[in-house]
């Protein structure tokens, strides 16, 4: 017989844990049971982005099941945590919107062909396991990591957000060469960071052993966090008002991406703030307004049932 998941609690009851440091403070928490059909885990419909934690969670089961979990999972070996991201229809609009922009942008190039689309691809560390909402390398290059990672927050708190960010550029050492944020404010108020290391890769500990092993020294925390390169903040207008828009886009360097110097007929992929407005923000705003119709729909039937 499979059981049903049950509560155990929310996040701000488990203390200081620094895994978890960011979460909504009513995220709720399970204790991993193997008796327990996983898709119970996953709460009803949401506007908004919904978080759970699955506490308790070994790394070999973890290892075994993670076809069953939904893709945007954050999983710690050494806390034994898992937390499960359910993205809402903006979210996935934003991370769509940008995608395809840049695939726009690099097919008008004609390097497409280059690239690899990651996605959601999950990256697996000795210190955890983690997907962006997309990301992307060149190809044939066996790299674990991306040279940019996008990360989308709608409704989740903006330390969160950029605190994943620094860990695809920390945490990767660098060999991630950019991060990009969206976060997306129930106000309509949209920000577009973009993030680079603070430190220089190449000045890393890298040397190889007496018995031929390469090693590059890992010190995470004395890594100073990423800075921002580049903001915009993209405004829905209220009462008959349009839009406005701060900064200028967004720019990711061609061979920050490709790891290669542009030749003839390629520059730098340029995400203008129009691109960013009409085919990332609108999506976003006619997401929320569609999500929300489709809430008032349920509670309709709701008070008529």
């Amino acid at each position: 017989m499979v059981y049903a998941y049950q509560s155990k609690g929310i996040v701000s009851e488990e203390g200081a844990n620094p895994f978890l440091e960011h979460l909504p403070p009513d995220t709720p928490v399970y204790r991993y049971d193997r008796q327990c059909a996983i898709d119970t885990l996953l709460p009803p419909y949401s506007v908004e982005d919904r978080f759970i934690v699955l506490k308790d969670l070994p790394p070999e089961i973890f290892a075994e099941s993670e076809e069953k979990f939904p893709r945007r999972c954050d999983y710690s070996p050494p806390f034994q945590l898992l937390i499960i991201t359910m993205p809402g229809q903006p979210h996935e609009e934003a991370a769509f919107g940008f995608e395809n922009e840049l695939s726009f942008l690099a097919r008008d190039m004609q390097v497409l062909r280059r690239i690899s689309a990651c996605g959601a691809t999950r990256v697996d560390t000795p210190d955890r396991s983690k997907n962006a909402d997309r990301s992307w390398k060149p190809r044939r290059q066996g790299r674990d990591f991306p040279t940019v990672a996008l990360e989308v927050g709608f409704s989740e708190t903006t330390a969160k957000l950029e605190k994943d960010i620094a860990w695809w550029i920390n945490g990767s050492k660098g060999e991630v060469r950019m991060g990009v944020t969206v976060d997306i404010k129930r106000s309509g108020y949209i920000e577009i960071k973009s993030w680079t290391p603070a430190f220089d890769p190449s000045l890393l500990s890298d040397y190889v052993t007496e018995s031929g092993r390469h090693v590059v020294e890992r010190h995470d925390n004395n890594l100073p966090p990423p800075q921002i390169a580049q903001r915009i903040l993209i405004k829905r207008g209220r009462d008959g008002h349009g839009p406005t828009v701060e900064g200028e886009g967004i720019t990711i360097p061609f061979h920050t991406l490709l790891l290669d110097e542009p030749g003839e007929s390629e520059e730098d992929f340029v995400l203008t703030a129009e691109m960013l407005l009409h085919n990332l923000a609108e999506r976003v705003w006619d997401a929320i307004d569609d999500a929300e119709m489709i809430k008032a729909k349920k509670r309709s039937k709701t008070r008529k049932g």
